[in-house]
């Protein structure tokens, strides 16, 4: 009995994850394809394409430095119980990705997964082993990881602007705007795959090695582009690009730095934050009304996200184990 429910819970946490992947893809992608799709530098076609592989080459191959991110943070003798955790987790922060963010709310599965990741152990009195200096380094890199990104996106359009005025041909200026919109989109796409699907593929790592897990899950985020990314492109994509050319390109390519520096240490961030950091950074030129809707965006989803997400993952918790007897 303990074996068969151990199996099935293995195939459920895969399944849930593959599903995470397909929504976070889907979601966090936005960014990258909405900047290519709202300016018209690449054929639409071409664009989903592009991102859909950069993406897929983030998640399969640079996620590697992720895979203790989950993984290798909880501990317990009780397998089965590992499972259950894990399980209840992954499901309450999925469910409650795809809620949040169907409502507006801006939401970072990092920022769920972990503070339930934490809620479930302290409820589990012991019997889960749990990297508590990691996790409060992943919580402090919530909030250093935007803030840093507005000074290097701040830095990185100064040093644009300077270098193409230097130019001074316009046929010449337009093509590295093209350029650097379409370089600032891939990078997007790589980074998200690294860090956000990495840390799914992390949790994904108790059911199957990640060698199966890594593309697998790489693929389902690669779908997430082509099928469930549409509405968020246009909408994203027109407002980063009110930026303007050169603005939009530092927003991405500064936060973009900050994601892959702590994707190289396997340090899980939020993405779309980082991103909005950067964006925030750009938008400080003239402090107004948008910036000031971002923010308070913003400081919603890291209030909301994971206070509800801990909630559903303790119930389904309980819930899981009432079931199986534990």
């Amino acid at each position: 009995m303990v074996v068969s429910s151990s199996n099935l819970l293995e195939y459920f946490i895969f399944l849930i994850g593959l599903i995470s992947s397909f929504l976070v893809g889907g979601n966090n992608s936005a960014i990258a394809l909405g900047i290519l799709v709202s300016t018209n530098v690449l054929r639409r076609r071409l664009s989903y394409l592009i991102n859909a592989i950069s993406l897929f080459s983030g998640a399969s191959i640079g996620s590697i430095t992720m895979e203790s991110s989950i993984y290798g943070l909880v501990s317990s003798q009780n397998f089965l119980l590992l499972e259950i955790a894990l399980s209840a987790i992954l499901f309450s922060s999925t469910v409650t990705f795809y809620y949040l963010n169907k409502i507006g709310i801006p939401a970072s599965l990092s920022q769920m997964i972990y503070p339930s990741l934490a809620s479930v152990v302290l409820i589990a009195r012991g019997t889960i082993g749990f990297d508590w200096g990691k996790f409060d380094f992943t919580v402090l890199s919530w909030i250093l990881s935007p803030l840093v990104a507005i000074a290097t996106s701040l830095s990185m359009y100064f040093f644009l602007r300077k270098f193409l005025k230097s130019k001074r041909n316009f046929i010449r200026e337009i093509r590295y705007y093209k350029y650097g919109l379409i370089i600032s989109s891939i990078f997007t796409s790589f980074v998200t795959g690294a860090n956000a699907i990495g840390i799914i593929i992390s949790a994904g790592l108790l059911s199957e090695p990640f060698y199966i897990t890594a593309p697998i899950y790489a693929t389902a985020a690669s779908l997430g582009i082509y099928l469930s990314s549409r509405k968020a492109v246009i909408t994203v994509g027109f407002r980063i690009t009110r930026l303007g050319y050169t603005a939009a390109s530092s927003a991405l390519i500064g936060s973009d730095i900050i994601s892959e520096v702590f994707t190289i240490f396997g340090v899980p961030i939020s993405i779309t934050q980082t991103i909005m950091g950067g964006i925030i950074g750009l938008s400080l030129r003239s402090f107004g009304y948008d910036v000031q809707k971002q923010l308070k965006q913003i400081a919603k989803g890291w209030v909301v996200s994971p206070m509800l997400a801990m909630i559903v993952s303790l119930a389904t918790y309980g819930i899981l184990r009432s079931i199986l007897g534990l």
